[in-house]
């Protein structure tokens, strides 16, 4: 967040001190004041921040059992909804924008652990000492961006693909389960296969 923007932000008192009567949010987070922050006004992004602040960090909690992460996330709700400030329509409900940015951020949380525990039990226990932050992190995004990919597929192409690789079921065994034929399995997955190498490729190239 920057200075600025920070600076625009009340402290742990000031919060406290708001938020002991709150009064009605049509009454506070009227669209003329969204109109202002969507115009940039520091004023109107704190009323907003001091007003819906504590309920997001709750319902965060609520969901990530850890009051630091919750904290964390919050801040960077508040974050993304000043960056896509412009964006704001004053006639809609700002606080659904905000539960919607929140509930992302959770899953994408979610996502980044169950990609990263998963890569922990499948790798060698002898390479742990030779993977660096870095490596890691891109296995998570190596592992995140197939599962992306896979769930984009067609439901019959990522079917065969997910009996395939995590089922390891054979060509033949695909083809009769779904009642198709082997060609028509074999088709589908050099087809999934292409599109995750692409994928990946393009992925490669961006890191390097």
């Amino acid at each position: 967040m920057s200075k600025d923007l920070a600076s625009a932000l009340p402290d742990q008192e000031e919060l406290e001190l708001n938020s002991r009567e709150r009064p009605l949010e049509s009454e506070v987070v009227t669209p003329e004041l969204l109109e202002a922050l969507r115009d940039g006004s520091h004023e109107a992004f704190q009323t907003v921040y001091v007003h819906y602040r504590g309920p997001i960090e709750n319902f965060l909690y609520r969901l990530l059992r850890s009051r630091e992460e919750a904290e964390e996330i919050v801040q960077n709700v508040f974050m993304v909804l000043w960056e896509r400030r412009a964006e704001l329509d004053p006639a809609k409900n700002i606080k659904t924008l905000l539960y919607t940015i929140a509930r992302n951020a959770v899953i994408n949380l979610f996502k980044r652990q169950k990609v990263f525990e998963r890569y922990q039990q499948q790798r060698d226990p002898d390479d742990k000492e030779h993977l660096t932050a870095e490596d890691i992190l891109i296995a998570q995004e190596r592992e995140l961006l197939i599962e992306l990919t896979v769930k984009n597929m067609s439901s019959m192409r990522r079917k065969i693909f997910e009996m395939s690789r995590q089922q390891n079921l054979s060509h033949e065994e695909i083809a009769q389960h779904l009642e198709i034929s082997k060609h028509n399995v074999a088709n589908h997955l050099s087809q999934a296969l292409k599109k995750i190498r692409h994928v990946l490729k393009a992925i490669i190239v961006f890191i390097h």
